[in-house]
């Protein structure tokens, strides 16, 4: 299956998932002025990603998958979608495959940790909370 590379702009994160090597990345400013325009068609990827890839691993030997998240900000509209994203890679984790999520905050940004510490908590699954100095 193909990459899902896309470029950020003023109002959108860059995206860069990684199939071969089950590394997901999802970094900086999330305000997209149509978030569903935006969000559904990474949804629709990760289907497909776990339709043509994960589905079709009959192996014992299942994937680890590492899902980085390094936002500086993002709005409310966005965390739903992140929330849904977050879920696909729960679906991936039910099928077997270890996941490993990595929430990356700017050193003293307490708003982006506790984001972060509010997603894992209502998803009942721990991050790698992960700080580092821009």
């Amino acid at each position: 299956m193909e990459p899902l590379h896309i470029e950020p702009t003023e109002f959108t994160p860059k995206v860069h998932f990684d199939p071969e090597n089950s590394v997901f990345e999802i970094s900086g400013f999330s305000r997209p002025e149509n978030v569903i325009g935006f969000y559904k068609p990474i949804l629709k990827w990760l289907e497909e990603y776990n339709d043509l890839v994960l589905s079709q691993n009959i192996d014992f030997n299942k994937s680890l998958l590492s899902l980085n998240l390094k936002m500086t900000y993002f709005n409310s509209a966005s965390s739903k979608f992140l929330l849904d994203i977050l879920l696909e890679f729960m679906k991936f984790m039910s099928k077997g495959n270890e996941v490993e999520v990595n929430w990356y905050y700017e050193e003293g940004d307490d708003e982006i940790y506790e984001s972060g510490e509010e997603i894992s908590d209502m998803l009942g699954y721990n991050f790698n909370f992960i700080s580092y100095v821009p």
